[in-house]
């Protein structure tokens, strides 16, 4: 059976190289901008988007050592909608912070969030893997601190983007609103097998994984699946759920399809060894974990870079009132 790491990657290499050389420039806010990224979506009309809330602030800011570096230069490969970005500004009043995303509306967010901070900021639309080349665009060879933070904000599931099986939009997941392939194509033209093992490393149980599996088959047979609230509804019945459990039966499979189009783990693997080459002798790299495959990434590349860098916490993380930087 052919592996579905290269189904996605025969789908993805056709315009990946050309949509990254175009990050090769800072990212600007334009009066076209709204209409280029909200191309094709269907919006939540009965809320507002969320800004984002970041995790950990107080200890990434800690672990960076952002308050024993005022004037360091840090950067954020996944700098989202600002929230980290603002706190290691914050805490380092003098520090050069360059973010890069992959997703055009979060940078949006991020310019206006970070505006403040003037030219002390530099935003890139660009993709994690590629900061030594983005670094060196903006003449930086060495940083004292990286920040990866994987995954999906708050923001992003309220654009209606398909990300939520709990929002009604079309199957989209990208995070870059240019790239070819979607969570639509993967639901419509990936076999029962390349579905089931898709499921399986989102950590569904192999029973389950298939007749999910089967289940999107057999009614994508009939019809084009081609919404979340389609998807949710196939997923649920194949799994008989009951109306009031307390984890819907789509938190897996949506998880493993928005991975999947953005091919994250591979982003985090060569985004994480790429951000240790980018740093300084003693900067520091923090990398936030959610699930337990990114998890396993991460702490196999540490153990390969073990003997060059040390992979123990500087120091515990100290109790402190807010606002203040810790002792």
């Amino acid at each position: 059976m052919k592996g579905i790491c290269e189904f996605l990657q025969s789908l993805q290499c056709e315009s990946a190289m050309n949509e990254r050389m175009k990050s090769n420039a800072p990212w600007h806010s334009d009066t076209n901008s709204n209409e280029r990224c909200d191309r094709n979506v269907t919006h939540c009309a009965d809320r507002a988007p969320r800004l984002h809330i970041p995790a950990m602030v107080k200890e990434v800011v800690h672990y960076l050592a952002c308050y024993d570096k005022p004037s360091g230069i840090f950067v954020d490969l996944t700098v989202g909608t600002g929230g980290h970005a603002e706190a290691i500004l914050e805490a380092a009043p003098r520090a050069t912070l360059i973010g890069i995303d992959r997703d055009e509306s979060s940078l949006e967010v991020a310019s206006e969030r970070l505006a403040r901070f003037g030219n002390r900021v530099v935003l890139i639309h660009g993709d994690l893997r590629d900061v030594q080349r983005l670094l060196a665009w903006c003449g930086v060879e060495e940083v004292d601190g990286c920040l990866i933070d994987p995954g999906m904000s708050l923001w992003q599931v309220d654009q209606a983007r398909g990300f939520s099986f709990r929002i009604p939009a079309e199957l989209d997941m990208r995070y870059d609103r240019s790239q070819r392939l979607t969570a639509r194509e993967l639901v419509n033209t990936l076999s029962v097998e390349q579905l089931t093992h898709l499921f399986e490393m989102a950590g569904e149980r192999r029973n389950r994984a298939r007749n999910i599996a089967k289940a999107i088959a057999q009614a994508r047979s009939q019809h084009s699946i081609e919404t979340t609230t389609q998807l949710a509804a196939i997923i649920a019945d194949a799994v008989k759920a009951k109306r009031h459990q307390r984890i819907h039966p789509a938190t897996k499979p949506f998880m493993a399809l928005r991975m999947a189009v953005n091919d994250e783990a591979d982003a985090l693997e060569r985004g994480t060894k790429a951000a240790l080459h980018v740093l300084r002798i003693g900067g520091r790299i923090v990398v936030l974990t959610y699930q337990s495959i990114e998890d396993r990434i991460v702490k196999r590349i540490l153990q390969q870079h073990s003997q060059h860098i040390s992979t123990r916490l500087p120091s515990p993380f100290p109790e402190s009132r807010e606002g203040e930087p810790p002792p």
